[in-house]
């Protein structure tokens, strides 16, 4: 089905006749939102959950992509020690992420998109990518959002923060204003990465790249317009990648 499909057909709302009459024939590609549970600022334990979840049931409809249920639980590192963070080891998620992959291939699907909203598991989504098309053919486009417009970042904030920080504060605005705190936010200090540097805990559960860094308000008009822009960049990559495989594989 292609770009001017508008219904969101979620995975876990169809019965399995459904299932049959509609893969491949009619949907065959599927979006998956991908997170973790771990400390955020002032926002939410799930924003790397909330966020992904948010951009998927908006890129959906525009590629006719079958939404899957989230991953919620993820690899978390230098947050763990905060209160109300928790992991999985590397090896467990690669692995369970990899079947997961191969399922989605098996069931019918041959195209994936993962909306990934956690920094601490990248190369074990690109494994799992690389090990489904070698068993299924699956072809997957894994999208590391905060990463893929750094430039929007400076736009919108005037300059790029990271964990916590202006962008995933801006991504839960958009997606669940009500489960921000604006005093909370006024409270915050963040940290900045130091090259060459490892620290376990990170000082601070809001992280910077440069001091001075994007820092989160709690301007919900902003951050709209932010993820909406987004949001464009991700179909962009989408629509290019598809674009590609179809003209060049036939896929």
């Amino acid at each position: 089905m292609g770009e001017n499909a508008k219904k969101v057909v979620r995975l876990r709302d169809i019965c399995w006749q459904e299932f049959r009459e509609l893969v491949p024939a009619r949907y065959d590609g599927l979006i998956i939102p991908v997170g973790t549970i771990e400390a955020h600022g002032a926002i939410p334990l799930g924003t790397d959950i909330i966020i992904p979840e948010y951009l998927a049931a908006r890129l959906a409809p525009r590629f006719g992509l079958v939404v899957a249920p989230a991953v919620n639980y993820g690899v978390t590192r230098t947050m763990l020690p905060y209160p109300g963070s928790h992991t999985v080891t590397s090896a467990t998620f690669q692995q369970y992420m990899a079947e997961i992959f191969e399922g989605f291939g098996t069931m019918g699907f041959r195209r994936l998109v993962v909306v990934n909203g956690h920094g601490g598991h990248l190369d074990e989504l690109k494994a799992a990518a690389y090990h489904a098309y070698r068993t299924t053919r699956l072809f997957t486009v894994v999208l590391h959002w905060w990463l893929m417009a750094p430039e929007l970042s400076r736009e919108h904030f005037g300059d790029e923060g990271y964990h916590g920080a202006a962008e995933e504060t801006a991504g839960v605005l958009a997606a669940a204003p009500e489960l921000v705190d604006p005093q909370r936010l006024a409270s915050l200090k963040a940290a900045s990465y130091t090259p060459g540097v490892f620290v376990l805990p990170f000082p601070r559960p809001v992280s910077v790249r440069t001091p001075g860094g994007a820092m989160p308000d709690g301007d919900v008009a902003r951050a709209r317009a932010y993820m909406d822009r987004v949001e464009e960049k991700c179909a962009d990559v989408i629509a290019a990648a598809f674009a590609g495989w179809r003209e060049e594989l036939n896929r």
